[in-house]
């Protein structure tokens, strides 16, 4: 997914990408909310506030 957020010049860096504690909190926040249901072929998909 780097390679989506990053132009060119920043790829060529040999630092590594670290995310921010907002950034991993807001996914793993989304994470939680979402809910997926299998029910014979059909998949049911929810996100609860």
């Amino acid at each position: 997914m780097a390679k989506i957020y990053l132009n060119e010049v920043s790829q060529s860096s040999s630092r590594p990408m670290k995310p921010s504690a907002k950034t991993i909190k807001a996914i793993l926040d989304f994470s939680k909310a979402l809910t997926v249901v299998n029910f014979k072929n059909l998949q049911f998909d929810s996100i609860q506030n």
